[in-house]
């Protein structure tokens, strides 16, 4: 059972699926693939998407009857991928933010592209000292987290945990992305592999593919880790936690971002 904790398939709400059509047409790609479970995780507050946790709840209802009235029989859950802001908390304490599981323990965070915001070690922290576990989503993908691992490195040993995107890791936005995916897994620095899926050309599921790299880079033992992460956590249980590795291969950082360390 392959449970998929990122993707943006309720139509029109953000820059993935813009119809019901497109949406059904992905769905039944990743069922194909095996995928049985789906969290939906629209943007939220990056700059460009606002969606409020009541409006996707709506939506993930609306979809999921849609999807059986197609004949799928993937099953999908309301989600959110947000994006980490001075204003996180208070949404949190209003009641705006959605978890990746049913016991709000785990939470989707998005950093910026090009950086990791100086404000995120304090709220990281917070979320930690209540229990709540940050997966902080593509790292491969953040500027400053390919160019310096050790700042994922920190972050995980502070209590996040890490998804990178099955496209990147197979190799679909380019030998580069796909280059920082492996060395990141290969210094136990991630946790989950999610699709992250928008379209079915350009970023489609490739869950499949993605495993069947992962066996072939490791071995079918990186398979089951990923594939039961994936499972504790959209069931919000521990995760089994490989000691993450402070890379050697990448430059010295002249100053950390968090600043604390």
């Amino acid at each position: 059972m392959i449970v998929d904790l990122h993707s943006h398939l309720i139509p029109g709400v953000d820059d993935g699926a813009q119809t019901l059509e497109d949406s059904i047409n992905l769905a039944r790609m990743g069922q194909e693939e095996g995928v049985q479970h789906i969290v939906l995780t629209p943007h939220h507050r990056n700059g460009q998407f606002i969606n409020h946790k009541e409006d996707v709840v709506k939506f993930a209802d609306k979809l999921s009857a849609d999807y059986e009235r197609a004949g799928l029989q993937v099953k999908v859950y309301p989600g959110q991928e947000i994006r980490l802001t001075q204003q996180f908390m208070d949404d949190y304490y209003n009641g705006d933010l959605l978890s990746l599981d049913g016991s709000d323990k785990y939470y989707l965070i998005e950093f910026p592209t090009a950086k990791v915001p100086e404000f995120a070690h304090k709220i990281l922290s917070q979320l930690i000292d209540m229990g709540i576990t940050p997966l902080i989503a593509h790292p491969e993908r953040n500027h400053q987290l390919a160019e310096n691992y050790d700042d994922l490195y920190d972050l995980i040993e502070m209590g996040c945990l890490s998804q990178i995107t099955s496209s990147s890791y197979v190799g679909l936005y380019g030998e580069k992305f796909q280059r920082t995916a492996r060395e990141m897994i290969e210094l136990n620095l991630v946790h989950v592999i999610a699709s992250d899926v928008h379209h079915v050309d350009f970023r489609p599921f490739n869950m499949k593919a993605a495993f069947n790299q992962l066996e072939k880079d490791f071995d079918s033992a990186k398979v089951n880790y990923f594939l039961q992460n994936a499972r504790d956590i959209f069931n919000g249980d521990p995760i089994e936690k490989l000691e993450p590795i402070r890379s050697k291969s990448k430059r010295k950082k002249k100053k950390r971002f968090f600043g604390l360390f």
